[in-house]
């Protein structure tokens, strides 16, 4: 069985991947402009979803350990 620390790298490990692999097709335009002065704020909006989801997984990861992981490893029913 993997340890905690083991399982816990392995998830920040494929969500970096997932997240660079998703992002990575943006930025692989090849002189193509792909939005011009009329577009401009959709790039802070893009930034600020992708945090927001960033921030969205961490919490979450962080609640399933401390509410169901935690009481596991101490013999305590889980929530």
């Amino acid at each position: 069985m993997k340890s905690a620390c083991t399982r816990l790298a392995l998830v920040v490990t494929l969500s970096s991947v997932a997240l660079l692999g998703s992002a990575l097709p943006a930025g692989a335009s090849t002189g193509v402009v792909l939005a011009d002065a009329r577009f401009k704020w959709f790039y802070w909006l893009g930034i600020f979803i992708a945090l927001n989801i960033v921030l969205f997984m961490l919490v979450l990861s962080v609640l399933y350990v401390v509410r169901v992981m935690r009481p596991k490893w101490r013999g305590r029913p889980q929530s």
